[in-house]
């Protein structure tokens, strides 16, 4: 653990999660945000930068997923016990926790949207774009998409596939660009798909990345 994340600190933000709701956006001292929840136990300011003690790639993926994901998750036991190890996470493995992240994008979030291809007729490329997971293909899947994108459902998948792309292209640029680029494209994707629907949000598990890609395989903190 960072010597910026004290237990002292962790004490505050363990008590306040457990007294205050988490919002979808910044909120306020009273409802405060993932990231400004943890701002606040560490500075008693409002803001959802990332603490310097936090990596970047994760803050850059929680920022995004809490806001899209279903209030009750986001006010979860499990999310709420995740926030906590957090903060002290570092920045020496931003590379490991972006290939979480894309990992999760193309092989959980992106093929839960196959239904809606399939059923407006870009199926094949976007199950192409799945498997072979390039540039190209997402390219290839967004014009496919594009082209059928006369209903809400398919225009969100065609700006989903886009995300793809970006997400697959900045995987050679320096990692603090990529993880921006990733977070959002993962997000794209999620918020693309049926996201009122519970099914779909128990299916892509978002706490279930951020878990991972805050312990990199080494199990829940103590």
């Amino acid at each position: 653990m960072s010597d910026q994340y004290t237990t002292e600190n962790r004490t505050k933000l363990e008590a306040y999660l457990a007294t205050h709701s988490l919002p979808s956006g910044l909120g306020d001292k009273k409802s405060a945000c993932t990231l400004a929840a943890i701002n606040l136990a560490l500075t008693g300011k409002l803001t959802d930068v990332t603490p310097s003690c936090m990596s970047l790639v994760l803050g850059s993926a929680t920022i995004r997923l809490q806001d899209v994901m279903p209030y009750q998750m986001r006010n979860s036991k499990r999310y709420k016990r995740l926030i906590p190890d957090m903060p002290g996470t570092g920045r020496e493995r931003e590379a490991e926790r972006l290939a979480v992240l894309m990992d999760w994008m193309w092989t959980v979030v992106l093929p839960q949207l196959q239904p809606i291809a399939d059923k407006h007729g870009f199926g094949p490329e976007w199950r192409n774009m799945c498997e072979v997971k390039t540039p190209a293909d997402a390219a290839c899947a967004a014009n496919a998409a594009e082209a059928a994108a006369n209903t809400a459902r398919a225009a969100s998948v065609y700006a989903a596939s886009v995300a793809a792309a970006r997400a697959s292209d900045a995987a050679a640029t320096p990692t603090d660009y990529a993880s921006e680029v990733a977070a959002h494209a993962a997000l794209a994707a999620a918020d693309a798909a049926l996201a009122a629907e519970a099914e779909f949000w128990e299916a892509v598990d978002p706490i279930g990345v951020l878990e991972r890609m805050t312990y990199l395989g080494e199990g829940e903190k103590p």
